[in-house]
């Protein structure tokens, strides 16, 4: 059968053309050698070498056999390298999950920051509600999640670990009357029609709309419902309603829509971003991520 220390012995011969130097390089006496390569010729079933007392040469056979042999020992040290590599995080892959407004604040960065670090770890992600998010972490299809909290159901082989804290605003159209102040306070909007996160799929941001107007002394008219930022945002852009939308989506720009901060300074209009992953999970490329995520957290100065 053939294995590496046979190819490294073939080799030395074919470089040095010499059994007895062969010998030495390799540590080996010149009949076991000689033995070594008569049975690797017998198992490709062809003369590998052409012998006389005199000199020893490759056959057109052997140098074939020479370039495969060079090609399966580089083979078998990446191999080596990539398993090495994947037991310290740096090689494999990581599914990454993340809702739609971690994509206009803190994702980009900590995405590029550990493809700088670890730039062979394969990365797959994929924009996603918190609730699907949190099947698919239950499920295996995720490595990671980048979801907002609390959870929407009880999740205990969850862990999470709060990463970033954002103040709502106001998102409306331009054209819209209030579209030109500094601030709007909540009860301000309480005859307007409200674009929601989906109560399904998003319940989290739906349950926080309906308490924080509940506070400001009315209850939200929600004529659409949507599961992404970006539908969210366009039916907004429509003149139809407004939204109560993350912080983050001011790098979100819109010709047609306008973000105005809130002068409510109430708890109810915080949200938190958290990242989530199984536990015990032993994905080294999963702890060299929340290292990275780690180092790239910062605190939370509450309003």
């Amino acid at each position: 059968m053939l294995n590496s220390r046979l190819l490294r012995q073939f080799i030395a011969v074919a470089e040095e053309l010499h059994y007895g130097r062969a010998a030495a390089r390799v540590g080996i006496a010149q009949s076991p050698l000689s033995q070594a390569i008569q049975k690797l010729e017998a198992q490709v079933g062809t003369p590998l070498f052409l012998r006389n007392k005199r000199s020893v040469a490759l056959t057109p056979a052997g140098k074939v056999f020479l370039e495969e042999a060079y090609q399966w020992l580089r083979y078998e040290q990446v191999a080596l390298q990539r398993t090495r590599g994947a037991a310290g995080g740096g090689t494999g892959q990581l599914s990454v999950g993340f809702i739609g407004s971690v994509g206009y604040g803190f994702m980009p960065e900590l995405i590029s920051r550990f493809r700088h670090d670890y730039p062979q770890v394969r990365l797959r992600l994929s924009e996603m509600t918190t609730k699907d998010q949190l099947e698919q972490l239950r499920g295996r299809a995720l490595d990671v999640g980048l979801l907002r909290t609390p959870l929407p159901v009880e999740a205990p082989q969850i862990e999470t670990r709060p990463y970033q804290r954002d103040v709502l605003m106001v998102a409306l159209s331009r054209s819209h009357p209030l579209a030109g102040r500094a601030s709007i306070e909540l009860k301000q909007l309480a005859g307007e029609s409200f674009v929601a996160f989906s109560r399904e799929k998003v319940p989290a941001a739906h349950a926080q709309l309906i308490a924080a107007c509940a506070t400001a002394g009315f209850y939200p008219a929600i004529e659409q419902e949507c599961s992404q930022i970006a539908s969210v945002i366009c039916v907004i852009a429509a003149g139809l309603t407004v939204a109560l939308v993350s912080g983050n989506l001011t790098s979100l720009i819109h010709p047609k829509v306008q973000y105005v901060p809130l002068a409510d300074r109430l708890p109810l209009l915080e949200q938190e971003v958290a990242i989530a992953w199984r536990r015990h999970d032993d994905n080294p490329a999963l702890a060299s991520f929340l290292d990275v995520a780690r180092q790239l957290e910062t605190p939370w100065t509450p309003r």
